[in-house]
């Protein structure tokens, strides 16, 4: 059974919200992401006697048993101790998360950021931030295969970015307030199916299917400009421009479509999917506290899940459930 004594660290980490150019982003188009910090996961690593122990929702058990779909997360511990020279052995992870999974909010790199930064915090040494970007990569991989970045980079980052892949990542400015409404499907997000269809789209009508890429580009780019400028109306008119192409990409399903409508009735400014798409999660644009009420409520009565308002400032972030 082994014995726990007093050594512990915590590493920490947020969920993500893709504000605009999911799927697009895949192919070099740009992509907006908030860090939504009303979602967390926490990494506990405590001394154990023994082989590695790994006790979460999803698994309780030795590291060397995961099941195939969290080898990503094995692989991640193995090589953070390769790296610091310390055995696979001796101490147990208790992961705590409050990010629902295989919704778009980056569960599974917010789990890797927190079993770094846990295992990091358990040996006391420091970390930076190109090391836990290779390792949040790894697990990444097996996640996704070939992941873009945008997750790895949104829950690490503590304010909105800019996102292209071979760019710099940039900081989004806010010049008003947004005030968004996020709501759960309760189904989880088919990503795979979503890329698919994107990619039989583009093998069968290239010319149209590049130019709706190219359309999701600009849109993502004009919602920088008027984020920056606090043009919220605007904004949202992107938002329902977003959905619909990435509606004609196959990427959106009834169930998003219908609360993203129902939220729209409701007084939304504008309203979209986000993540993969294919269940999941989408979210609405308001323009107060008050008016976020009224939306949620709707989505509620419609049938959402779960559903959480966030306000996002300038340099500020404050988040309720």
């Amino acid at each position: 059974m082994g014995k726990t004594s007093r050594q512990s660290a915590i590493g920490q980490a947020h969920s993500k919200l893709i504000l605009m150019g999911e799927h697009a982003v895949v192919y070099n188009e740009p992509a907006i992401a908030i860090p939504f910090d009303t979602l967390i996961v926490k990494a506990m690593v405590k001394s154990y006697e023994g082989t590695v122990q790994f006790i979460s929702d999803f698994y309780a058990g030795e590291l060397e048993q995961m099941p195939d779909k969290m080898k990503g997360l094995a692989e991640c511990v193995k090589s953070v101790c390769e790296q610091l020279n310390q055995p696979v052995e001796n101490f147990q992870i208790n992961l705590e998360s409050s990010i629902p999974i295989g919704r778009g909010l980056g569960s599974s790199a917010a789990i890797a950021v927190s079993l770094v930064r846990g295992l990091y915090n358990f040996f006391k040494k420091n970390l930076n931030r190109e090391t836990l970007k290779r390792f949040v990569d790894l697990a990444e991989k097996y996640a996704h295969g070939t992941p873009s970045g945008i997750d790895r980079e949104a829950t690490t980052h503590d304010h909105p970015i800019f996102f292209q892949r071979e760019h710099h990542v940039e900081q989004v400015k806010i010049g008003e307030p947004l005030h968004l409404v996020v709501a759960d499907t309760g189904r989880v997000g088919d990503t795979h199916a979503s890329v698919a269809s994107v990619k039989e789209q583009y093998q069968r009508a290239e010319v149209v299917t590049r130019k709706r890429i190219a359309h999701l580009g600009q849109l993502t780019r004009k919602a920088r400009q008027v984020m920056e400028s606090g043009l919220l109306v605007e904004l949202g008119k992107l938002l329902d421009q977003a959905h619909l192409e990435l509606q004609a990409l196959g990427v959106s399903d009834p169930g998003l479509d219908y609360y993203v409508e129902v939220s729209k009735q409701a007084g939304a400014l504008g309203a979209k999917l986000t993540g993969g798409g294919r269940g999941g999660c989408m979210f609405a644009l308001v323009d107060s506290v008050s008016q976020a009420k009224v939306v949620e409520d709707a989505l509620v009565n419609a049938g959402a899940a779960r559903t959480w308002y966030c306000k996002v400032a300038n340099e500020v972030m404050s988040y309720e459930s």
